[in-house]
């Protein structure tokens, strides 16, 4: 009796364990992420260099963030990682492109892979490539 008493005891102990740890887990999430283009609209002689910055929002700090950018072209950045110690911490990414007479809309959003999945927006820009 003392062994089921002792394994009953045991999956009390764990599960309590689990359940703590799923709530502290889930108090620390990303609430949302907010994106700008810097800049919104360029015009002039190219390659042109984009800045894009992207503001991650967590409901509690501090907190480990896993992020990657998706350009409009395909690509993807490399997993980066991050501790936010404040309500909301901002990253960048550049990106140069373009060349003579180009004319084009691309963009490039922020996903945040851990803890939560979330992205955001797309920021726009309109390119126009002079010479």
């Amino acid at each position: 009796m003392n062994r089921k008493r002792t394994a009953l005891a045991a999956v009390v102990a764990l599960s309590l364990v689990a359940i703590a740890f799923a709530a502290y887990a889930q108090q620390r999430t990303v609430t949302r992420v907010g994106i700008v283009a810097k800049p919104k609209s360029y015009k002039g002689p190219c390659p042109a260099t984009l800045e894009f910055v992207a503001t991650i929002h967590v409901s509690h700090h501090p907190v480990r963030v896993e992020y990657e950018w998706e350009r409009s072209d395909g690509g993807r950045g490399r997993r980066e990682t991050i501790e936010i110690r404040s309500a909301g911490q901002g990253v960048t990414d550049t990106w140069t492109l373009g060349r003579g007479g180009e004319r084009r809309i691309v963009w490039e959003r922020l996903h945040v892979l851990a803890p939560t999945g979330i992205s955001s927006p797309e920021a726009r820009v309109r390119l126009d490539c002079r010479g």
